[in-house]
C-alpha cells in the first residue's frame, strides 16, 4: 500500500488559516521597525544635541582659558620676584578650579619659565604644535585631543603668545585642560543612557578620544575600525549599526562637531549597545508576537476540530476506498458519507468510476488470458517448426549422404578401376578420366559441406563443445577473422534439442559478427557456473548499440531469445562503443531426460 507523502489537506487548512495572520504579522514587524527607527532617531537627536552642547561648552571653556592666558601673559614681565608670585598665582588657580591640570609660561626654546606644578629640569615643549604656532607669531593655539597626558590624566593644551610693547613674541603662556573635567556637567547626560554607552570624539585624519559613561573618564581606545571611521567622517549626521572591537553589536549615532578652535573636522559619536538601546521596542515586539502566536494557536485548534469532523473523516473514507481499489479490491466502494454536498457528490462519482473500472478490468483480463494463450500457441508452433526444420535437415543430410554420397563414391571407385585397367594409348581418354576424378572430388567436398550445414555430424557424435570448435575453425577459414576458444575442458552433457538450440544460437552470433561487427578477433568461452551453462562470445568490433538490441526488427536476436525460452534460458547483449560486443548465453542445467 502506498502511503501519502505530500502536503496533507489538514496541513493546507492550517496554512490557509495561518495565512490570514500574515497581514497582522507584517503589521507587527512594521510597527517594531518604526519603533526602532524612532528610538534610533532619538539617539541621533541626542547625539546632535551633545555635539552642539560640546561645541558650546568647548567654546566657552577655551575662550575662558584663552582670556585667562591673555591676562597671565600681560601680567608677566621679566622682573625680580615676579616669577615666584606668578607661580603661586597659577598654582592657586589650578587647585581652586579643578579644570586645569597645569599652567605656566615657556620661553621661546620651549623650557618652562613659570609653572603651577614642579617639572623635571629637562622638560621641553618645543616639539609641540601649539607651542610652535604661538612661538612663530600666532596669537593662540589648541593642541590635539589625543595623546597628551599629565601623569595618567588626558589633557588638552591651549597656548597664548606673550608679546612685548613692540608686538614681538617674548614667551608662550599655556594651560593644560583636564579632559575628564572639561564639559563635566554636559556628560552627566550620558548616565541616563543604557549601561555600556560611550561617547567618542572622532578625528577624520588621526585618532579618537573616548569618554566612558561608567568610569566618567576619557581614554584613547586601542583600535577603531577604519571602515567605521570612513563611513562616519565621510558625510553629515547619521546612524549605522556595526560590531565593535569586542564583537558587540552597537548603534553608532554621529554628528559633526562645529568648533572654531579646530582646523580639522571632528565628529561626536554616541555608541549604544543595540540590544539595550532597543530594549523597549523589543519588549513591545515580543509581546505582540506572543499575542499573535496565541491567536494563531487558537485558530489552528479550531480548524483541527472542525476540519476533522466535517472534512477529514470523510476524506479518509475516500482515501481508504481508493487504496483498497489500488491494491486490487475492485469491489471497494465509498457509499454514503454524511450530508449531501460536494464531497458526497465526489464519493458517488468515485463509486461509479470504480464500477466501470471493475467491468473494464474484467474484460481486459479475459483478453489478456486469450492473448497469452495465443502467444503460447505461437511459441509452441515456432518450437515445433524448429524441431521439424531440424528433423528435415537431418533427413535431407541423411538422404544426400546415403544416395548422392554413395553414388559419387561408387563412381569414383569405378573410375579408379577403369584407370587402373586401361591399356590404351589415348592420352585424351586419360585426361578425361583425370578431369572426371577431380569433378567427383569437388562434388564430394561440396556434398560434405552441405551436409555439415544441414546437420553437423560432429554435434551428434562428439557433443556441443566439439561442434563449437569445428564451427570456429570453419568460420575462421571462411572469413579470415581470428577466432579461438578458451580450453576449459568442459563438455556439457545436454539433451539433443538443447545442444541443437545452443549450436544454432552460436552460428547466428558468428553470422552477426561477420555481417555487422567489423571485428578481426573473436574469443569464445564455454563453462558451467552456479548450475548454469554459460556460452560467452566476445569480439573487438564496433559494439552493438542499445537501439539495435531493442529494435523489434532484429529478428536474429529475437530468434535467439525464443530458442532459449522453453528451458528458461536467456541471452544478454553488451555493447561497448568502439570496443566490441559481448554476447552471453545462460542456460539452466538439468539432468538429461528431465527437460520437456
Amino acid at each position: 500500500m502506498q502511503h501519502f507523502s505530500g502536503t496533507s489537506l489538514k496541513t493546507r487548512l492550517y496554512l490557509l488559516v495561518l495565512a490570514a495572520f500574515i497581514p497582522v504579522a507584517v503589521l507587527i514587524f512594521y510597527i517594531a521597525e518604526e519603533q526602532r527607527s524612532i528610538e534610533t532617531k532619538a539617539i541621533l537627536h541626542r547625539t546632535m544635541m551633545l555635539a552642539r552642547s560640546t561645541a558650546d561648552g568647548e567654546y566657552q571653556q577655551l575662550e575662558s582659558g584663552r582670556n585667562l592666558l591673555a591676562t597671565i601673559a600681560d601680567a608677566w614681565r621679566p622682573a625680580p620676584g615676579r616669577a615666584d608670585r606668578l607661580t603661586s598665582l597659577l598654582d592657586n588657580i589650578v587647585k581652586r578650579t579643578n579644570v586645569y591640570a597645569d599652567m605656566g609660561i615657556l620661553d621661546l626654546t620651549g623650557r618652562p619659565l613659570v609653572a603651577a606644578r614642579p617639572s623635571p629640569g629637562d622638560l621641553n615643549y618645543r616639539d609641540k604644535e601649539w607651542f610652535q604656532a604661538c612661538a612663530q607669531g600666532k596669537a593662540s593655539a589648541v593642541g590635539p585631543y589625543h595623546g597628551e597626558h599629565i601623569g595618567d590624566r588626558p589633557v588638552l593644551y591651549i597656548a597664548y603668545a606673550a608679546r612685548d610693547d613692540g608686538g614681538r613674541v617674548q614667551a608662550v603662556a599655556f594651560a593644560a585642560l583636564d579632559l575628564d573635567r572639561l564639559n563635566h556637567n554636559m556628560f552627566k547626560a550620558l548616565t541616563e543612557l543604557p549601561e555600556g554607552s560611550r561617547l567618542t570624539l572622532l578625528d577624520e585624519s588621526r585618532g579618537v578620544l573616548r569618554y566612558d559613561a561608567a568610569t566618567r573618564r576619557w581614554s584613547t581606545p586601542e583600535s577603531f575600525s577604519p571602515d567605521l571611521r570612513r563611513r562616519m567622517t565621510g558625510g553629515q549626521a547619521g546612524t549605522l549599526s556595526a560590531r565593535d572591537e569586542n564583537r558587540i553589536l552597537r548603534i553608532y549615532a554621529f554628528a559633526p562637531l562645529a568648533s572654531s578652535f579646530r582646523n580639522r573636522r571632528f565628529f561626536v559619536v554616541l555608541e549604544v549597545p543595540q540590544d539595550l538601546a532597543m530594549a523597549g521596542s523589543n519588549r513591545i515586539f515580543h509581546r505582540n508576537v506572543a499575542l499573535l502566536a496565541v491567536s494563531a494557536l487558537m485558530a489552528v485548534l479550531s480548524i483541527w476540530w472542525a476540519g476533522d469532523v466535517f472534512i477529514l473523516r470523510r476524506v479518509r473514507a475516500m482515501v481508504d476506498a481508493s487504496r483498497r481499489l489500488a491494491s486490487g479490491d475492485l469491489g471497494a466502494r465509498i457509499g454514503r458519507i454524511g450530508v449531501r454536498d460536494e464531497l458526497s457528490h465526489l464519493a458517488g462519482v468515485f463509486d461509479e468510476m470504480a464500477a466501470s473500472l471493475q467491468a473494464r478490468i474484467e474484460r481486459e483480463e479475459q483478453v489478456m488470458v486469450s492473448l497469452e494463450q495465443s502467444r503460447e500457441q505461437l511459441r509452441r508452433l515456432a518450437a515445433y517448426q524448429q524441431e521439424v526444420r531440424e528433423q528435415e535437415r537431418i533427413r535431407i543430410a541423411r538422404e544426400i549422404h546415403d544416395q548422392f554420397g554413395q553414388s559419387l563414391t561408387i563412381l569414383k571407385m569405378d573410375l579408379s578401376w577403369l584407370k587402373k585397367h586401361w591399356k590404351g594409348e589415348w592420352s585424351e581418354v586419360e585426361g578425361k578420366m583425370a578431369a572426371m576424378a577431380d569433378i567427383i572430388d569437388d562434388a564430394l567436398k561440396t556434398l560434405h559441406a552441405v551436409m555439415s550445414e544441414l546437420r553437423p555430424v560432429i554435434l551428434d557424435d562428439f557433443g556441443l563443445a566439439a561442434a563449437i570448435e569445428w564451427q570456429i575453425g570453419e568460420f575462421g577459414s571462411r572469413t579470415g577473422i581470428a577466432c579461438r576458444m578458451e580450453k576449459s575442458g568442459y563438455e556439457p552433457d545436454l539433451p539433443k534439442d538443447q545442444a541443437t538450440a545452443l549450436f544454432r544460437i552460436f552460428q547466428e552470433i558468428l553470422t552477426n559478427i561477420m555481417r555487422h561487427a567489423r571485428a578481426d578477433r573473436v574469443e569464445v568461452r564455454l563453462e558451467e557456473r552456479d548450475g548454469k551453462l554459460l556460452l560467452e562470445v566476445r569480439d573487438n568490433g564496433r559494439g552493438i548499440t542499445a537501439s539495435e538490441i531493442d529494435d523489434s526488427k532484429s529478428f536474429g536476436l529475437l530468434g535467439m531469445r525464443e530458442r532459449l525460452y522453453p528451458w528458461n534460458g536467456r541471452v544478454d547483449f553488451e555493447g561497448r562503443g568502439g570496443r566490441g560486443t559481448v554476447v552471453t548465453v545462460h542456460l539452466p542445467l538439468s539432468m538429461k531426460g528431465d527437460t520437456p
